[in-house]
């Protein structure tokens, strides 16, 4: 990641533009990012990269998502996340899970995406910190 990627150029979905950036950033890691024509932009950070085992701090891999995450809403004020989810070590859902997704939003908060641009944080028994950005209806 030494070189920044340019801004998006405006688009009829600005969730197209913000896809394409993000994947600039992240091509040939193995983050995910997904958009099906229109719909929602998801984005799965794999465990491994985001949490110690039995650890809730945010591993500078998932930071360096989160940053990039938060500089898109910051620029795409009619975005909003609709999901903000983090696994525990297993697939069973845990109060670790829990803290790993409370991290995750506090991590967004501290990058200036309002409040209302998140929903509250929840957990997911995927094997990834997933995240979904939508456009809120005009």
């Amino acid at each position: 990641m030494a070189v920044p990627a340019p801004a998006p150029a405006p688009a009829s979905n600005p969730l197209a533009a913000e896809r394409e950036w993000l994947r600039s950033w992240f091509d040939g890691t193995p983050v995910q990012i997904e958009q099906r024509g229109e719909g929602p932009l998801n984005i799965d950070v794999p465990r491994e990269f985001c949490f110690d085992a039995g650890s809730s701090r945010v591993l500078p891999a998932l930071a360096a998502v989160l940053d990039k995450v938060a500089e898109s809403l910051r620029r795409t004020p009619q975005a909003q996340l609709q999901t903000v989810a983090a696994p525990g070590d297993s697939a069973a859902t845990s109060p670790l899970a829990m803290q790993r997704a409370r991290q995750v939003r506090a991590r967004l908060l501290s990058r200036g995406v309002a409040s209302v641009q998140m929903p509250p944080a929840t957990v997911t028994a995927q094997a990834a910190v997933q995240l979904q950005l939508t456009l809120m209806a005009p």
